[in-house]
């Protein structure tokens, strides 16, 4: 009979880091409706979106991107909620052609010399501002092969995206909202890696981080993604890892709460902190469940105890995320 080998010590150090990979639990994802962050008066139904100006070629590159992000966000929330008409931007330049005037729009003075002639309520207008850099970049791997320590060499990017959101009122040319959000990315710290920088660091994969305009463009439509929050009704997508708690009946809920039984879930999640009032990470999938029924009060009572048991930066940000949606 054949002699049963025993597994390397390479093999089970793969596996093992495999695990801790993609192992644990799934997250939740869940999807509400939420009001606009800024309280913009209803008689501003009419909007026109100028283009995004900046420094750079590549500014300017971007800002095309963020201006075309943001038509198509606010034209997809329109037919949800009735909230704006957005002026089509092919009449708006249209218009300014016929005076030979730019569509970068830098000031309230511009903005509502061009949103009167274009008969609109309110004008958005900003800048965008891109920057990227990729360094050679060491870490220490293992060579399978020889079974011992090795140096990975890798391209680490980082990429930066700053978008200045403006909205002004043109009958009254005063300013409804002024923020700039911004947006960095660091390869290496980049949660969407799936644990290919587990291959890398063992000798393989490495098909290095992703182009840097796909990263940009990410960055810019989460900036103006968070503007969109801000001045009109929008659908809100939160992703969270839910946490294995300190029973079995916690990964039990886990399972009910992926499949959408909820109510069954948080029987489970009553049991598991009945059983252990010290079970931060039970507490914490009972705010989940809530925050998805839509209940944020009940939520952000969770995420309170939860915190109060451990204070894990992700129960302090997910009673805040809650808490907004109740003011």
């Amino acid at each position: 009979m054949k002699k049963l080998e025993r597994p390397s010590i390479a093999l089970l150090s793969i596996g093992f880091l495999v695990c801790l990979a993609g192992c644990g639990e799934k997250p939740l994802t869940i999807t509400y409706d939420r009001p606009a962050e800024y309280n913009i008066s209803e008689s501003i139904r009419r909007i026109a979106i100028a283009e995004f100006g900046g420094k750079t070629a590549l500014d300017r590159k971007f800002g095309d991107v963020a201006a075309d992000e943001l038509a198509s966000s606010l034209d997809a929330y329109n037919k949800k909620y009735d909230r704006y008409e957005l002026i089509d931007r092919k009449r708006l330049q249209a218009i300014l052609d016929e005076r030979d005037w730019q569509l970068a729009i830098a000031d309230t003075a511009s903005a509502a010399q061009v949103g009167k002639i274009a008969d609109v309520e309110a004008m958005i207008y900003g800048s965008v501002s891109v920057s990227s850099r990729d360094v050679r970049a060491s870490r220490m791997g293992f060579d399978i092969g020889r079974r011992k320590p090795k140096t990975v060499y890798y391209t680490r990017r980082y990429c930066m995206a700053s978008v200045n959101f403006t909205m002004d009122d043109i009958r009254t040319s005063k300013t409804l909202a002024t923020v700039t959000l911004t947006r960095e990315y660091d390869s290496d710290k980049d949660e969407g890696d799936n644990g290919g920088g587990i291959g890398k660091a063992l000798g393989f994969g490495g098909d290095g981080p992703p182009p840097t305009d796909q990263i940009l463009t990410r960055l810019i439509y989460e900036c103006v993604g968070q503007f969109v929050g801000k001045i009109s009704p929008h659908t809100e997508t939160v992703t969270e890892k839910m946490e294995t708690g300190k029973s079995k009946i916690v990964r039990t809920g886990n399972k009910l709460a992926r499949a959408g039984d909820y109510d069954e879930a948080l029987v489970c999640y009553t049991r598991a902190m009945e059983s252990h009032p010290d079970d931060d990470g039970a507490a914490f999938n009972a705010g989940l469940i809530y925050e998805a029924m839509g209940k944020l009060e009940e939520a952000a009572e969770y995420y309170t105890r939860a915190f109060d048991l451990n204070d894990k930066e992700k129960y302090i940000f997910a009673r805040k995320r809650v808490r907004a949606g109740t003011d």
